[in-house]
């Protein structure tokens, strides 16, 4: 049922990629310049939060801190992995695991771990066992490098040994990678946050990748100009739709942008890094004072709908 270009354009994607690709250890500390603030800071720190000196605002390129990444083995995780985390910000940190799309590996979306990290967030970006795995293949291995991104907590030899809040870690996920996070949105005990890229879950079998089940806050992006049996179709509406009463949760469908646009924070727009950077502030660090920043963009909207975000 997948249509006959599905391998053309991911081999595409990756002769792109691939140009301009570097070390993992080696990616440059801001790959889009930053976005400054648009608005003042608003008001303190909530007390339960993770608050960084940054201020609340909409951010489109690397952040503050520097990063550092390492990689996790096959032996550690089903495909290996690696984590992106801050340099020198002050721990705790929350954390998040971004899980591929069909036939995609990591470094199609390693611009994503820098981001994040630079943020004050770690990001574990992870290969699946094998690149033809199915979406609820994919969810059980997600569920795997979630509980080993928590165990870097206490694993002796890990550089976060001691600085994780393992109280706060989300999901993230492009494709069928996003119709896992979909299903460990309402499976995974403890997720703090799911985030989808052009989301699938046609081809699932757990109708738990539906959305009726959600319990975490959900932000889904999508392309207008997405027509694949991949992430088109509906798919991200219908799961946004079917999201409890109550939950938390944001899409936002971009005008301009097709299946293969979510390989970078900016590679849709630069919109997409503002919102994902504000919304994981919010809901994942709990600084609510970044919801402001969750916002319909100005231009390149197809369709954007809210609900339950707090005031």
């Amino acid at each position: 049922m997948k249509p006959n270009n599905t391998f053309s354009n991911w081999i595409a994607a990756l002769t792109l990629v691939a140009t301009g690709l570097l070390s993992t250890h080696s990616l440059a500390m801001s790959q889009v310049p930053p976005t400054d603030p648009q608005d003042a800071p608003l008001g303190e720190c909530p007390a339960t939060a993770l608050c960084r000196s940054e201020a609340p605002g909409s951010y489109s390129g690397n952040g503050p801190y520097g990063y550092r990444s390492y990689s996790l083995s096959r032996l550690q995780t089903p495909g290996g992995a690696t984590v992106y985390y801050p340099a020198n910000a002050e721990p705790p940190y929350s954390g998040l695991v971004f899980t591929p799309p069909y036939t995609g590996v990591q470094f199609m979306y390693a611009a994503w771990g820098p981001f994040f990290a630079s943020h004050g967030i770690v990001l574990v970006t992870m290969d699946t066992t094998t690149t033809l795995d199915t979406v609820d293949q994919r969810a059980r291995q997600q569920k795997t490098v979630l509980d080993v991104l928590k165990g870097e907590n206490n694993r002796a030899a890990s550089p976060l040994r001691g600085k994780l809040d393992t109280s706060r870690i989300g999901a993230v996920g492009w494709s069928m990678g996003g119709g896992a996070t979909w299903i460990n949105a309402a499976e995974y005990a403890g997720l703090k946050t799911a985030m989808s890229l052009a989301g699938h879950n046609l081809s699932a079998v757990d109708p738990n990748a539906r959305g009726y089940n959600t319990r975490v806050p959900t932000l889904l992006f999508n392309g207008a100009l997405d027509i694949t049996y991949l992430g088109g179709l509906g798919q991200s509406d219908g799961v946004y739709n079917a999201i409890p009463a109550g939950i938390p949760k944001v899409f936002y469908e971009v005008a301009s942008a097709g299946h293969f646009d979510w390989g970078s924070p900016t590679a849709a727009n630069r919109d997409v890094a503002g919102i994902a950077l504000a919304f994981h502030k919010a809901f994942l660090d709990g600084d609510t004072r970044w919801v402001d920043y969750i916002r319909r963009p100005s231009r390149d909207v197809a369709t954007w709908r809210t609900a339950y975000l707090p005031d």
